[in-house]
């Protein structure tokens, strides 16, 4: 229990240090979005898709998944792209 308290403890103070230099920034963000770019990428944990694009939160809309990997039979990828298209 002690690792999920300390991830816990670190978003609190990412968050806060984020309040603290871009005051508006959760605020801007709960608006809404429509990013122009549809990201699929893997779910493996080293490869962030705003990282290895240099992209800030709300430019790039994701997808992951395991491999890359799009099938007509799965509704999560589905409506993730049908939201990345009609958006």
């Amino acid at each position: 229990m002690d690792d999920i308290n300390a991830l816990l403890a670190r978003n609190a103070e990412w968050a806060a240090q984020v309040k603290e230099d871009e005051p508006g920034f959760f605020s801007g963000l709960a608006d809404g979005q429509s990013p122009p770019y549809f990201w699929i990428g893997c779910s493996d944990s080293r490869v962030p898709a705003t990282q290895v694009t240099g992209s800030a939160p709300g430019e790039v809309f994701v997808h992951r998944c395991v491999a890359n990997i799009v099938q007509q039979s799965d509704p999560n990828c589905m409506s993730a792209m049908q939201y990345a298209v009609l958006s």
